[in-house]
């Protein structure tokens, strides 16, 4: 019998036993109990007397309490190592005697799985809490059949039965798990009954539950309950973001006769689509009504949108927090009125007070100098305190690759109160990360044949952090700290040789113009010549706006055509030799996407004109623009980012020599237009048939990328069209070539933000002098 019942039947039979003792009125009193002057414990085997009596409070001596006793029995259950427990009371001297009467659970001596022919029996005793050894308890032996059907289902046999039985042998149990596993469940159809608004097609995009279909192995359609759950929860998101607030979806299973297919009804009941009827806004004081709905997305007589909603209550704080008045809430309160149907909203606007920034604090930066990381920032101590402008801020620190991002939190930036009514001190919070790349490597590219490559680059050098001694050199801790940005590079390779160094000062003394200089060499064998490039250039640089950047930037080089074949084109004999060119060049870049390695969304924009002199007379013009959008954000999986932009460049001579073939411009191959070898579509000379390049570039594409492995993995799917032509004044647009394909982009994490980019380009307009080549390789780039 259970102890409650137990418990009850002892105290009416002490009630007759020891009338003398305990008189059966109200009025009993602690003087008239019996004193308890023995307690003993029967029954136990393996749990020693001790640990029994060590849970049990009553002890020898003290006068008898029927609520206290009903405690103690509670107590010894606790301990987990019985089935039964029953207290028995005697006469015993002048007083009574305890006697605590139990039954020992039996000790688990095996557990044996009968029947289970797909599992392993060493992945169902790991399921299984019980193990050998254990006192048996009945909750986990139950839980244990629940367990083996769990992995059973998932692996698709939904028509398993499990049962448990014991066998007691002297003490001990052995558990038995009969397991039938019925046949194997696949998923042969799935269909949705009773949405109007969206097609099978739709829904079935939005649910992880697949279908059985070729190939078997890769798309087995198995039957997972809490994934479906999960996927009706989806399916009612998507209803409700949409405005069909009072969807309702249910599942509806049947099974083939055999057992073998799962015929799945995804039951839908749209309802009404609900509609804004009226916006009410109260509590606005620094705007007026009329502003407050223009910061609104969501109208009167839109369909209500609930992602819209958060978004437009976003909006609301951050053209407030804009203004300083970042403590600003907005509560908005809904009336649904489900006759029409329809919905009133309400903006309860509480406008905080303006907040002023009293200090800047900047902490964690035991390498970068407090002046580099202020330079980043957009605010200053005695300004509003403009929540966007602090927003960028933390974009544009995360973006110079000082601190670690790899941490997932390179910068943060917090707010205390300053020592004035009204005033916050900002706290800038940064974590530095490694700046000093050395890199061993190489590759192959489409447009550059093998190389190997040998670079070191810093984005935070200082050069006058001198180390105090060679451990200070060795630990990374000298030459750090100013944000100068140096690289040495030495790309070996059959087909080109480059070798480089650059230095560059993006805010020489904290006044926002940049300084540079570079000197490199450059060997590239041609099809029919052989081209070397050196010399040296300085630029000079200033961020005029946010992302927008204007550079001036004189260039001298020398240029070398040598080793030209007998059959090259004559344009190639003309300039054999030597070349000096000096070169001004006004470029202009405007970068507002929201990461320069990995851009989701934002544009940019490179625009450059060069004049040149000497031996090389020639004005240029090359604009490039590329804008981002993500057009679905699953959190699961990814970014899915769509991408298009065009490159525009022209070249022209300043004398009658005309433009060396050197200055010229080419179409084709990686960064150009895939589908082409390098340098394979443009003007061809008349004789050897061979591409010279032209003095007009026009390219255009568009890219889809989505993730394949996070965004360690990318997969990408595009489009490219364009051409070179030999006349500005005459271009024909019905010569474009074009070409689409799609390919992969592959993140290495130790080689900074380098990528292996594998394209498939198959062209669809074309000519016959092209040179067409349907892979791209790439080793090497930045980004995606």
């Amino acid at each position: 019998m259970s102890c409650k019942y137990a418990f009850i039947a002892l105290t009416f039979i002490i009630f007759l036993l020891l009338g003398s003792y305990v008189p059966l009125n109200a009025q009993e009193t602690e003087e008239t109990r019996p004193v308890i002057k023995k307690v003993e414990v029967k029954g136990n085997q393996r749990i020693s007397t001790a640990t029994i009596k060590s849970a049990v409070k009553i002890k020898e001596g003290d006068i008898y309490d029927p609520q206290a006793m009903s405690q103690d029995v509670d107590a010894i259950w606790l301990l987990g190592f019985f089935d039964n427990i029953e207290v028995e009371v005697e006469p015993y001297e002048d007083g009574i005697k305890l006697i605590f009467l139990v039954t020992e659970r039996p000790v688990v001596r095996d557990v044996i799985f009968i029947g289970n022919r797909k599992i392993k029996t060493k992945k169902l005793e790991e399921a299984v809490e019980l193990r050998k050894g254990d006192y048996l308890k009945y909750y986990l032996q139950k839980s244990g059949e629940d367990k083996i059907r769990e992995i059973y289902e998932k692996k698709g046999f939904h028509l398993v039965d499990v049962k448990s039985e014991e066998k007691r042998v002297n003490g001990y149990a052995d558990i038995i798990y009969n397991i039938y596993e019925g046949g194997k469940v696949h998923i042969e159809e799935i269909d949705f009954v009773g949405n109007k608004t969206f097609t099978d097609k739709r829904l079935l995009k939005i649910i992880s539950t697949k279908r059985r279909k070729f190939p078997s192995f890769l798309f087995p359609g198995r039957f997972d309950i809490d994934k479906f759950n999960e996927d009706i929860e989806k399916v009612k998101a998507f209803y409700g973001g949409g405005g069909w607030l009072d969807v309702d979806v249910k599942r509806k299973t049947k099974y083939s006769t055999d057992k073998s297919k799962m015929f799945i009804e995804v039951l839908v009941e749209e309802g009404e689509r609900y509609y804004v009827d009226t916006i009410v806004i109260k509590g606005n004081k620094l705007f007026t009504d009329t502003e407050i709905r223009d910061i609104l997305e969501l109208k009167e007589g839109d369909a209500f949108l609930p992602e819209t909603l958060q978004k437009d209550s976003q909006n609301i704080r951050a053209a407030y927090g804009r203004q300083g008045l970042m403590n600003t809430n907005v509560k908005v309160s809904h009336t649904y009125k489900p006759v029409e149907p329809k919905i009133d909203l309400t903006y309860d606007i509480r406008e905080g007070e303006r907040i002023f920034i009293e200090k800047i604090i900047i902490s964690g930066n035991d390498k970068t100098k407090d002046n580099v990381i202020r330079r980043a920032l957009l605010f200053f101590p005695g300004e509003r305190l403009d929540t966007e402008k602090i927003r960028i801020s933390q974009e544009r620190l995360t973006h110079t690759g000082y601190f670690d991002n790899e941490s997932g939190m390179p910068t943060d930036i917090s707010f205390e109160p300053g020592s004035k009514p009204n005033t916050k001190n900002v706290i800038v919070n940064v974590k530095e990360g490694r700046t000093g790349l050395l890199r061993f490597g190489g590759g192959f590219g489409a447009n550059t044949g093998l190389f190997g490559d040998v670079s070191y680059t810093d984005k935070n050098f200082d050069i006058f952090d001198l180390p105090k001694d060679w451990k200070d050199f060795t630990s990374g801790n000298a030459f750090r700290g100013a944000g100068h940005i140096v690289t040495l590079r030495f790309s070996p390779g059959f087909q080109r040789t480059e070798g480089m160094f650059s230095f560059q000062n993006p805010s020489v003394y904290d006044t926002g113009y940049s300084l540079g200089f570079s000197a490199f060499i450059f060997r590239r064998a041609r099809e029919d010549y052989d081209e070397e490039r050196k010399g040296g250039k300085i630029t000079l640089g200033k961020e005029m706006l946010r992302g927008l950047v204007l550079r001036l930037t004189p260039d001298y080089e020398v240029i070398g055509v040598q080793n030209v074949d007998s059959n090259a084109p004559q344009i190639v004999k003309e300039i054999e030799g030597s070349s000096s060119k000096l070169s001004l060049e006004l470029s202009a870049t405007l970068d507002r996407r929201d990461n320069p390695f990995i851009p989701t969304k934002g544009y940019k924009v490179d625009s450059a004109v060069e004049v040149s002199g000497l031996d090389v007379d020639v004005v240029r013009f090359i604009v490039k623009a590329r804008k981002y959008n993500t057009i679905f954000d699953f959190v699961r999986w990814g970014k899915h980012v769509i991408s298009y932009g065009g490159t525009f460049g022209i070249v022209e001579s300043t004398t009658d020599e005309g433009v060396p073939i050197f200055e010229r411009l080419f179409a084709g191959g990686s960064g150009s237009i895939r589908g082409f070898s390098f340098r394979g579509v443009g003007p061809t000379d008349p004789v050897t048939k061979e591409q010279i390049g032209g003095k007009v570039l026009i390219i255009g594409t568009a890219e889809y990328t989505m993730p394949v492995y996070s965004d360690m993995v990318r997969g990408a799917f595009f489009i490219d069209a364009g051409k070179a032509d030999t006349d500005v004044n005459d271009i024909n647009l019905s010569n474009m070539r074009a070409s689409l394909g799609f390919g992969f982009r592959v993140r290495v994490p130790f080689l900074g933000n380098s990528v292996v980019s594998v394209d498939f380009g198959i062209p669809f307009i074309s000519k016959s002098e092209d040179d067409e080549q349907t892979i791209t390789f790439n080793f090497g780039g930045s980004g995606f």
